[in-house]
């Protein structure tokens, strides 16, 4: 396939002086699944095709597919997509003495033009909305909660996996004796975040059981779930460099505190004040941006909590976001924690979700907000949601 690009392999050999040691080419991108997918092309032949102009083609079927790669129902085989290579988003992954360079995709069509199963570009587009119409932009900046597990052998085979340490040897904040023998491995994986370029806000042992929270950096939308993205994938790297593993699947344990994927997000408008005050108009802006959210959230869960199993997540007094659609002012027990007048935190996202797909409906519903100059009600809250029942 052959796209018009400016110097699309110009783009690349800037990466290439600063990682002259890359052998192979990861193109990835993600499933509606929340898989992540990889077409894996040589050095050479990937110069050759950028210097052509022409993007790797796939199958429509692979976004089509469930659970055991079956196609979903109303899906076809027939059909393709291209991926074009955001080489913005290339790092070379660690562990690879700088031989494997990853790097994101969009997926579009033999135009050039994005395809409409392509989230990562619906959600540029939804922001560019936002952008025109309001002349407002996103923040946004994602919490990584993850728990560390170590083998459990028999006979000298791995057979299960468990915490690194139980709850009574762990504490939310805490820096237990039990957890100093494993600060290595979470500096570890700090220092590799670095290395890839992530920057953390800070990192701190959760309440769960191995369990620890890592603050990413904020940024656009799609540039914070590209970082949130290269950092699950380092985080596991590290943790399997050291004999463990690492997980951030919901509930790994039952009866103990699980993993959520917490969203922070703030509304700015361009050429406006910082300084918010209860009658300024972008103070407005914000709340019907958040008003939207809150009165589509039901909808919005499709996407956030995709799983059965993340509703075992959440409830009242697991600072999980509760059970109802309210906000409340540094409530942990609410859907939305307001953190400043134009931020909000999204507590009822979990691992299991496509960060693209959450902020897509997250966007959709601020922008129908905004649309409807809606008011937020359902706040603020100082207990628990369900209190007010």
């Amino acid at each position: 396939m052959h796209i018009a690009m400016e110097n699309p392999l110009s783009s690349f050999e800037v990466f290439l002086k600063d990682n002259p040691n890359v052998e192979f080419v990861w193109l990835q991108f993600m499933s509606y699944t929340s898989n992540t997918l990889v077409r894996i092309v040589p050095i050479a032949k990937f110069k050759k095709m950028l210097q052509n102009n022409q993007w790797l083609a796939l199958s429509s079927a692979v976004l089509h597919l469930v659970t055991g790669d079956r196609l979903a129902p109303g899906a076809g085989p027939s059909g393709k997509f291209h991926l074009r290579p955001d080489f913005s988003t290339a790092y070379c992954q660690i562990g690879s003495n700088g031989t494997r360079a990853v790097v994101n995709v969009d997926c579009i069509n033999e135009n050039g033009d994005p395809i409409p199963e392509c989230a990562r570009s619906k959600l540029r587009d939804l922001h560019n909305i936002l952008q025109r119409e309001n002349e407002s932009s996103l923040l946004i900046g994602f919490e990584i909660e993850v728990m560390f597990l170590k083998p459990i052998y028999s006979d000298k085979k791995i057979v299960d996996y468990e915490p690194i340490n139980t709850p009574l040897q762990h504490s939310f904040t805490g820096m237990t004796p039990e957890d100093r023998p494993h600060i290595e491995l979470i500096e570890a994986v700090a220092r590799a975040l670095s290395s890839v370029g992530i920057e953390l806000e800070q990192f701190h042992a959760e309440a769960g059981p191995g369990q620890w929270e890592f603050v990413l950096p904020p940024s656009n939308p799609i540039s914070a779930i590209d970082t949130l993205l290269r950092a699950r994938e380092t985080i596991m790297l590290v943790a399997q460099s050291h004999n463990y593993r690492a997980t951030i699947s919901t509930q790994p344990f039952p009866n103990q505190a699980a993993n959520g994927a917490h969203i922070h997000m703030s509304i700015n408008q361009a050429n406006k004040s910082p300084t918010l005050t209860p009658t300024s108009s972008p103070l407005k802006t914000a709340e019907s941006f958040f008003a939207g959210i809150q009165n589509h959230l039901p909808a919005i869960l499709a996407f956030a909590l995709p799983n059965d199993l993340s509703y075992k997540r959440v409830g009242t007094g697991t600072w999980s976001g509760g059970e109802y659609a309210a906000w409340g002012w540094e409530n942990k027990e609410v859907a939305l924690r307001r953190i400043e007048l134009n931020r909000f935190e999204i507590k009822l996202v979990d691992g299991f979700s496509n960060p693209y797909l959450v902020l897509c409906a997250l966007l959709s519903a601020g922008i129908i907000g905004l649309r409807g100059e809606l008011a937020l009600t359902g706040g603020s809250l100082y207990y628990t949601s369900c209190g007010i029942i």
